[in-house]
């Protein structure tokens, strides 16, 4: 009875030896399909990620690094108007050969956040550079000046006309500022307008200038001028900076010649030490802002503090920006004992001074007689 018995026992554990080495050859069989496919899977992979770092090589290579090109390292110059778009930007680049591809640009420009910071300017590239390089230069502009021309002997209206056509700003609103004495105030000017004070001369400036920026500049070109100033310690004694802006704003109006200008100052300086009226027509003209022609004898007879013909002393204010010459002048006047001047009117520009009334009388009449005019 036990055999039968020892049998079946022994039958069944060979049976479960069996089964579970056929258990366990089934795991390393799917163990091994595991290690082969994961074996494939990696090698896909990592031959899709070479082909991807090969073509992402290439293009980095092919779109944004130097590139070669006819007249490969000339220097070509772009100016970017204010408002221009990174687009229209790149796609200027890629015209001028400057890089390969403008959306390429476009993306390497948004990628690396130039497209924020670009500003308006002028800027230098190099042809074929490739978009790297040309992006680095778009943080770099170069500010696109203008020649701005301011020629001496000009009202405040006549700066402003000509500084608005040379600035493209806008004439009034310069006229309103340089007549805002809070604005004249913060330039540390002490007047009511800033006629005189926009000095002539020639500048350079950045495009994109405001009226107030262009009039800070003239200003301060004004002081620079008369810092240089060499004055005669009596004058200097007697007048304020103002007051010989005043006097230099006539001498500048009268002298034509540059000869001239310490002369006439000697004349001026004459008659208002004696409390003469300076007799001066541009003063007039000023009143009328009538700066050719014949003035009316209505004219000459203005009741206004301007009308030097009538009133003794010096007027309210400049009027016209003087230059540096007539500004040396006036505060360092030529000795002189004339007391009057007429124009010779023969086309050199030049006076006849005379000391006395009655000398000045003759050599008028004589300068009209010659010229045919009936006294």
């Amino acid at each position: 009875m036990l055999k039968p018995m020892y049998r079946l026992l022994l039958t069944g554990i060979v049976a479960l030896f069996a089964l579970g080495g056929y258990c366990l050859y089934g795991l390393l069989w799917v163990y091994r399909l595991m290690i082969k496919k994961l074996f494939f899977a990696v090698t896909v992979l990592f031959f899709l990620l070479l082909v991807m770092l090969g073509g992402a090589a290439w293009a980095f290579s092919h779109y944004l690094m130097p590139m070669k090109v006819a007249g490969a390292g000339e220097q070509i110059q772009l100016t970017i108007e204010r408002g221009t778009g990174a687009r229209a930007i790149a796609d200027m680049l890629e015209e001028n050969e400057i890089v390969r591809s403008s959306k390429a640009l476009f993306l390497w420009m948004r990628y690396t956040e130039v497209i924020n910071k670009v500003q308006a300017g002028r800027f230098t590239f190099v042809k074929g550079e490739g978009a790297i390089a040309a992006a680095e230069k778009l943080l770099k502009a170069q500010t696109a000046d203008k020649t701005m021309i301011v020629l001496e002997g000009l009202a405040l209206e006549q700066v402003a006309g000509r500084v608005a056509a040379q600035m493209d700003v806008d004439s009034a609103e310069f006229v309103r500022l340089c007549n805002d004495t809070e604005f004249i105030g913060s330039l540390g000017v002490e007047a009511s307008t800033l006629e005189g004070y926009l000095f002539p001369d020639t500048y350079r400036l950045p495009e994109n200038n405001t009226e107030a920026s262009i009039i800070r500049r003239m200003v301060a070109r004004s002081n620079e001028a008369w810092a240089r100033v060499e004055w005669n310690p009596a004058i200097k004694e007697k007048y304020t900076q103002h007051q010989i802006l005043i006097i230099a704003s006539i001498v500048e109006k009268e002298a034509t010649l540059a000869s001239e200008r310490g002369k006439i100052a000697g004349v001026f300086h004459n008659r208002l030490r004696l409390g003469w009226p300076l007799g001066a027509d541009p003063t007039v003209r000023y009143i009328f802002r009538k700066f050719s022609g014949p003035l009316r004898v209505s004219e000459l007879q203005s009741s206004s503090p301007y009308n030097t013909r009538r009133f003794a002393g010096l007027p309210p204010g400049p009027i016209c920006s003087p230059g540096f010459g007539a500004i040396q002048a006036s505060a360092n006047p030529e000795n002189t004992d004339a007391m009057f001047f007429v124009a010779l009117r023969d086309g050199s520009g030049a006076h006849d001074f005379s000391v006395t009334n009655a000398e000045h009388d003759r050599k008028k009449m004589a300068i009209r007689q010659k010229r045919g005019i009936a006294e």
